[in-house]
């Protein structure tokens, strides 16, 4: 029989054991615990690097997308202001010139390679294929490009047809219709064709890390169907057409991750694709466009490797827990801290690569509190605006950056866009801190509210410098002047030309016609001039026509006065609000400009020196019913004052009053109509 004390020791060493069992399991329990609190602290922060990565590729291949279509945009609205390819199209639709053909063609060869277009064609109002850039073409354009057409000649802007496969070419293609018009008639259009292929989805192929299911992809939305524009990247078939579920809650939960898109989800969200797969989504829409860019990937390879090492992290010390808590625990730390020292470095190449692109494109990245009023930017975002590192700027130092004169613009341009709640895209001249250069940028933001507050409290977005692009396009600008004042100035004798004659004329004749007042003509050739040229040399006839040139337009100095060679030995005067007696004036300053010169023609049956003769001619530029156009009221003709109706009429009566000039011995000014007692000197 057992003594008390014996007893009572059995029974103390029992609790003890009780007592020890129980804080093992609590210990184990804390343990437990604390591992799983570690797991999901671990596999939240892999899930938001995994989001945030995704959100940077979709953002930058949704940029590369808005920057392939505003580029296709620009080169199309270029061509809306391109006057002179305009008249050199209308002239060569009317008169089908072989040397108007070679600009045209030029000009779209030049469209096709520099731009890098796969076709582009000349079309006329029709829509029937003229040119192209090497040879002239043949066919009609396709039905949706038709209605671009149409769409274009009355809205007077470039048409868009989005990307589509046609019979008319072998591989998808996008299309810009930018019209022609001759006036306000239009005339036809450029048709520019882009391959999608080689164009477009390179932009949406490119990912940072490889990938086996991660893809991007372009949608379009039509009705209750999805439309995918680039190829899949797993296909379960030759469809790219995508059914939407009718709207409601139960439908978006369960749409796939497009349809999700298509109902209106934006940003980060978890999903279903086409393979009926899991999937980590992210969704863009590009602006002005009815395009959508969709990046996922696959949730079991984003988070494979995290899952794996986290199994194998977490297998070991719950093994061991049991046996040595606390080496455990060292062991698990260690592992966590390799791991995430690895994380940090595969982080920090991601960031290194982001970083680099970022450079390439001079775009940075930044985001603007609205309560602290306070930025944060990038490395690149700060060297665009001359920051040094470490610095925070506030909205007041910001606002000093941005030229004076477009100061109060840019800020009404945030204001309303901060106020709207819409997207911000704004250009505008800045001075660098650094070196107070003045340099381009282009700032495209979005503001984000969170979901317990009513309005935007940050604002996000890039920050590009395009001081290179903006010089190019100013140069671009001064070559075009420079360009179209050539063409309308004859090369021997450095003034007007004819077509600068024909401009001058219609300009003047629309106002005169608005004025009712009067316009007079001068036909100016020089005497016996083919004699001169048998006699001295067709060098001596350029030089003498060159010294004929200059009196003659020395002799013109009112403003709006033009004079210009017209063709040979030819010459013209225009003389707005001049009537007959003014016009005769002028007339005779010429002609004996002309005579002072004391040029040698020994072969002259007129003087012994180069002469001229002028025809003249003076009348009110008149609509008439005729020509089904309103007419005016005329003043009642005197003197040698008379109506017009059109420019060629008043060409071929000062011709008229030239032939009597000679007729009448040369060497004078004859006015038409012609009468007996007219002539000069």
């Amino acid at each position: 029989m057992r003594s008390p004390h014996a007893f009572f020791s059995c029974l103390l060493r029992g609790r003890g054991w009780k007592a020890l069992l129980v804080t093992g399991m609590l210990i184990f329990s804390a343990i437990l615990w604390g591992v799983a609190v570690v797991y999901q602290e671990r596999q939240d922060r892999y899930c938001h690097q995994a989001e945030q990565e995704l959100y940077a590729i979709n953002y930058l291949q949704t940029q590369g997308v808005v920057d392939w279509r505003e580029q296709r945009l620009t080169d199309a609205a270029a061509l809306l202001d391109d006057t002179l390819l305009a008249q050199t199209i209308a002239s060569w639709l009317q008169n089908h010139l072989d040397a108007q053909q070679v600009l045209v063609q030029e000009r779209l060869r030049i469209l096709q390679e520099r731009q890098k277009y796969t076709a582009v064609y000349l079309v006329d109002a029709q829509g029937h294929l003229q040119l192209g850039p090497a040879d002239t073409a043949a066919g009609v354009l396709p039905a949706p490009e038709q209605q671009a057409l149409q769409h274009a000649f009355s809205q007077a802007l470039v048409s868009v047809v989005e990307p589509r496969h046609d019979p008319f070419f072998a591989f998808p293609f996008f299309s810009l219709i930018a019209p022609i018009f001759d006036g306000a008639q239009p005339m036809g259009a450029i048709w520019l064709v882009s391959d999608v292929r080689t164009t477009l989805y390179p932009r949406l192929q490119a990912w940072p890390t490889p990938r086996t299911t991660a893809e991007s992809i372009l949608f379009s939305r039509s009705g209750n169907q999805a439309q995918a524009l680039n190829p899949l990247r797993h296909p379960l078939d030759s469809t790219t057409v995508f059914k939407i579920p009718a709207d409601g809650v139960e439908s978006l939960q369960q749409a796939d991750f497009i349809g999700q898109a298509m109902l209106g989800v934006r940003g980060i969200f978890y999903g279903s694709d086409y393979r009926e797969q899991e999937v980590l989504a992210m969704t863009s829409a590009v602006p002005e466009s009815p395009w959508m860019v969709v990046s996922k990937i696959d949730v079991a390879e984003a988070f494979a490797d995290t899952q794996m090492r986290e199994v194998l992290a977490l297998s070991l010390p719950v093994s061991l827990c049991l046996l040595l808590a606390g080496l455990v625990f060292a062991y698990v730390q260690r592992r966590a801290w390799l791991r995430e020292r690895a994380l940090k470095i595969e982080l920090q190449r991601h960031m290194g690569w982001l970083e680099g692109a970022q450079k390439a494109a001079s775009i940075g990245y930044f985001a603007f509190d609205l309560i602290e009023t306070k930025f944060a930017m990038s490395s690149m975002a700060r060297e665009i605006f001359g920051l040094p590192d470490g610095i925070e700027i506030g909205l007041k130092e910001w606002a000093t950056l941005v030229l004076p004169d477009e100061r109060q613009k840019v800020l009404e341009v945030h204001r309303h866009a901060m106020s709207s709640g819409t997207a911000l895209r704004a250009q505008y001249r800045i001075q660098r801190m650094s070196d107070q250069a003045m340099r381009w940028v282009e700032v495209w933001g979005e503001y984000e509210a969170p979901a317990e507050k009513s309005g935007p409290v940050r604002m996000i977005g890039t920050i590009q410098d395009i001081t290179e692009r903006k010089q190019s396009e100013e140069e671009l600008a001064n070559y075009r002047t420079v360009l179209e004042e050539k063409v309308r100035l004859d090369p021997m004798t450095q003034i007007p030309n004819r077509r600068a004659l024909d401009e001058h004329m219609a300009l003047e004749w629309q106002r005169a016609m608005r004025s009712k007042t009067t316009l007079s003509l001068m036909m100016i050739d020089v005497d016996h001039f083919k004699a001169y040229n048998d006699h001295y040399g067709h060098v001596a006839g350029d030089v003498c026509l060159q010294k004929v040139a200059k009196a003659i337009a020395e002799s013109v100095t009112r403003a709006g006065e033009l004079a210009a060679r017209y063709g040979g030995e030819e010459f013209s005067v225009l003389l707005p609000h001049a009537d007959t007696a003014q016009a005769m004036v002028v007339a005779e300053r010429v002609r004996a400009a002309v005579a002072g010169l004391a040029l040698e023609h020994a072969q002259s049956s007129v003087q012994p020196y180069v002469t001229v003769s002028i025809g003249l001619v003076c009348a009110v530029p008149a609509f008439t019913e005729s020509a089904e156009r309103w007419a005016v009221d005329l003043p009642p003709p005197r003197s040698h004052r008379h109506s017009v109706t059109c420019t060629q009429t008043l060409f071929e009566q000062a011709d008229t009053a030239l032939y009597h000039a000679k007729q009448q011995g040369r060497n004078r000014v004859m006015v038409y109509p012609p009468t007996r007692n007219d002539g000069g000197n």
